[in-house]
């Protein structure tokens, strides 16, 4: 069989696809955008306390170590039920076991190690303080650290995206005042995301996250030695205009 009819008759539909596609593009130009960042910013007051804490016992003997640590750990959780911290709110994130030696050239075994990590979430800041004292006077020897935070947040992230959108239109709007031009409608809108400790998953592409500012004053400030400050919910949006 001939493969000269083959070749030409290829040829010829790779003219047309290509031919098509021209055309394609003559009628559907790339769109002329305009595109800005819309930044909004929320500061909220926490609400809550994330307190981590451990319980640490030592002993020549192991099985005393550990029941000593199971003690104290047990008060520590009973005093945080008994204000009123409900069970899903209080955990025990780890557990550790080991011997103790001395730093001589041949170590000789001081004893054993026992280590319990316990996570409180108190939903209630006016109890933090007492609770803190009764949970150090109950045996926890560790404060790993303590996070204020906002426990219903969505809708605080919800009114920094919308402010966020808000803002970029306006920009949007201003820059092209400023070349005679008008936008149109939105062409693509895509949310930031951040890499902060507080961080909000997707939002079509918005960066929400919060973190804690430290700000002192206020009434009682005199009174307590905790400044919660504030919580600061933040998103930024990048969207981009048709011009008209």
């Amino acid at each position: 069989m001939n493969a000269r009819p083959i070749v030409a008759l290829v040829a010829a539909i790779l003219f047309v696809v290509m031919a098509l596609t021209c055309s394609a593009q003559d009628v559907c130009p790339h769109p002329r955008l305009i595109s800005v960042v819309g930044t909004a910013e929320i500061n909220v007051p926490p609400d809550q306390a994330v307190i981590s804490l451990g319980v640490e016992s030592h002993d020549k003997v192991l099985a005393t170590a550990k029941s000593e640590n199971d003690r104290r750990v047990k008060k520590v959780l009973g005093l945080a039920r008994a204000v009123g911290v409900e069970q899903k709110d209080i955990g025990t994130s780890s557990l550790e076991m080991e011997p103790d030696y001395s730093e001589e050239k041949i170590p000789r075994l001081l004893g054993y190690r026992i280590s319990q990590a316990i996570a409180i979430t108190l939903k209630d800041l006016t109890k933090y303080e007492a609770l803190m004292t009764q949970l150090l006077e109950a045996g926890a020897n560790r404060v790993y650290g303590v996070r204020f935070v906002v426990g219903e947040d969505r809708k605080y992230r919800d009114e920094a995206r919308t402010k966020a959108i808000t803002a970029a239109k306006e920009k949007a709007v201003a820059l092209a005042g400023q070349l005679g031009q008008t936008i149109g409608k939105p062409w693509e809108i895509s949310e930031e995301h951040g890499g902060n400790i507080f961080s909000y998953g997707a939002f079509a592409n918005t960066a929400n996250t919060v973190q804690t500012r430290s700000e002192g004053g206020g009434e009682g400030a005199e009174e307590s030695t905790v400044a919660p400050g504030q919580v600061i919910v933040r998103a930024s949006v990048d969207v981009s205009f048709l011009l008209e």
